[in-house]
Order: C-alpha cells, then structure tokens, then sequence
C-alpha cells in the first residue's frame, strides 16, 4: 500500500504546484512539462514492473505465459479468440522464458501509449497523469492486461477520428481487437467524437439510450455471453461514487463548454467521449459487463478534465475559482483512489519482486 501512497502524494503535489498553462490564438498551447510527464510513465512503469505477479489477476496473465510453450503459433491461430494477444505472448516466451520480462515489455507498451496519447492532447500534462493515476485507469492495468493493450492500442486512434480518417481508424481498432474483442465497442466513437452539440443530435442519441433502456436485459445476456463474462449485479460498492464523479465532470464540462472550445475546438471530442462514459456507467451500475466498453473512452475523461481545469483567466474570481475547483478534484480524486486501492486484490498487498 506505502508504494501506492507515496506516488499519489507526489503527484498531487506535482499538479497543485504546476502553473495552469496559457492558450493560443490558434488553439492549446501543449507547453512544456514532458519530461515530467516522461518521468511520471516510467515511475508507474516501475511500479507495475516490480510488483511480484503472485497476487491477483496478473497471476494468472503469469501462468499463461509459462503455459504458452506447451502450444504453437498455429494452436492459437486456430484459436481465432484474440489470438493476438495469446500469439504475442507466445512470442515473449520464446524470446525470453521469464516473466518479469513479458511484464516488462507488455507495460512498456502501455506507457508507451499513454506517454505519446498525454504529449499530445494533454493541456497540463501533470494534471492528465493524476488523473489517469487515481481515476481507475491505471488500477485496472494491475488486473485486465489483454484489455489494457487494447485500450493502448486504440488511443492511436482518436487521432484519426480527429483526422476523420475511417480506415485507418477501423485498422487500429482491428488491431485492438485481436488482443481483446471489447474493443469492437469503441467503433462508434468515431462518429460519437464528432457531434455538434446541438439539441437534435442528442435528442436522438437520447432516444438510442431508452430504447436500449427498455431492451436491457436482452441486449445484456446478448453481449454478456460474447464477452464470456457473468458479471451480475453491482457488487464493488463504488459504481455509484464513481457516477457522481463523473457527472461533476460531465456538468463542468457543459458549464466551461464554450470556453473549452473557443480555446480549442478538437475538445468537442473529449467531451463527448466523456459523455459516452456516463451513459455506459448508468448502465454498469445493473452490470459490470457494461465496465469493460466504459474504460475505452475514460481516456478523454481525464483529458475533459485536465483541459477544464487548465482554463487560466485574467479575472481574479475566475481564477480562484479554477484553483479551488483543481484542489476538490485532487483531494476528491486522492480519497477515491484510497477507498478503491483498499478493497483492490489486484493492488495490494504490493510485494516486490525481490521480496
């Protein structure tokens, strides 16, 4: 728990104390701060990488690799299950028969991918990775590995949605899908991450919802059984908390909205990423299947986040504003890591490698 303890100090204490930064004419200034950000990726790296995988879902992830030299390249082909993942895994063993290496690879990539996806779209880069630390990202990086390649994976594609490129989009997210078949349910974000916020729109986007409302439980056992998951229901005790967080979000989000875009209008995406991520958590709150889609766009929550509270302005009451908003959000965000961290057999005990 001490390990975890220590790197949530230091990154609250790093975004309290970084200066909010400034904006453009011609939209975000991404100033700055990379060698921080660089420096907060390897930090959880080795946080990740030095955890025993005795404990927890990553045990098994290690008894899979040790279990893949019994198979060949062609058993997992035929598989036709993600096979990527199971291929990929396969390889590491034959490169290097040791787990702390395939973990240490596999994490490489995820940090990786989130190093290059916070460069690029994070205002305040030190804001975007303690939220990414404390918002349940990295928490399930500990436990959903073939997942979390996946979700690294289609971070590439939020560019090409911005780009409006639907077949390199469609590509990436092919790729994806190859390590997890949940990232099939980040398709529609490219049509998602481009609506205007106009009230037809999402009249209709609302009615999609009840529809899917009313047909739930048939469109749940549907997508349950795909998934090989039986989730049933809500049992973490956090599905709620977790829902009021995101609907503060959600509402600073509609409330900064223009100023959001004015400053930079590719923020329309991540707000309605964000958007996605409440609805899916209504939905979670009945079954953690709907989790598994969710985590795909809470990537652009914690980018919302970090560009709302990077909003600097001249007026002084504004800006005390802004600061007393960034302090609720780290503390509140520092307390639900805590109580999540706590119940979390993914996260502790934390024994190291070389104990």
């Amino acid at each position: 728990m001490l390990p975890y303890i220590m790197i949530l100090i230091l990154f609250a204490t790093l975004a309290l104390l970084s200066k909010a930064e400034s904006y453009t004419e011609s939209g975000v200034r991404l100033e700055g701060k990379t060698f921080a950000l660089l420096a907060s990726c390897f930090l959880l790296y080795l946080l990740t990488i030095l955890k025993s995988p005795i404990t927890g879902d990553y045990s098994r992830y290690a008894d899979n690799f040790f279990n893949s030299v019994k198979y060949t390249f062609t058993f997992y082909l035929e598989r036709k299950k993600e096979a990527g993942f199971y291929m990929f895994t396969k390889l590491l063993s034959e490169i290097q028969y040791n787990t702390f290496f395939y973990f240490a690879v596999t994490s490489a990539i995820l940090y990786l991918c989130l190093f290059i996806f916070l460069k690029k779209y994070a205002v305040n880069k030190l804001y975007a990775i303690y939220f990414y630390y404390t918002i349940g990202l990295f928490a399930f990086s500990l436990a959903g590995l073939r997942q979390s390649l996946a979700m690294s994976i289609c971070l590439f594609a939020y560019g090409m949605i911005r780009k409006r490129k639907p077949a390199a989009f469609i590509i990436i997210v092919a790729i994806a899908f190859l390590f997890h078949k949940s990232a099939v349910f980040f398709l529609p974000a490219y049509f998602i991450g481009r609506i205007p916020w106009k009230a037809k729109y999402h009249f209709a986007i609302l009615a999609g919802y009840g529809l899917l409302g009313i047909f739930f439980d048939r469109f749940y056992y549907l997508v349950a059984s795909w998934m090989d998951y039986d989730y049933g229901i809500e049992s973490t005790g956090n599905g709620s908390i977790f829902l009021i967080i995101l609907l503060i979000i959600g509402f600073l989000g509609v409330v900064y909205r223009k100023e959001l875009i004015a400053a930079d209008k590719e923020s329309l995406l991540f707000l309605n990423m964000h958007f996605v991520v409440i609805l899916l958590w209504i939905f979670r709150l009945f079954t953690r299947t709907a989790e598994r889609p969710a985590l795909y766009y809470l990537y652009g929550s914690i980018i919302l986040l970090d560009r709302i509270l990077s909003l600097r302005s001249e007026e002084r009451e504004k800006e005390v504003t802004r600061k007393c908003i960034l302090l609720c959000s780290v503390v509140l965000f520092g307390v639900f890591f805590l109580y999540r961290t706590l119940r979390d057999g993914n996260l502790i005990p934390y024994i190291s490698i070389f104990h």
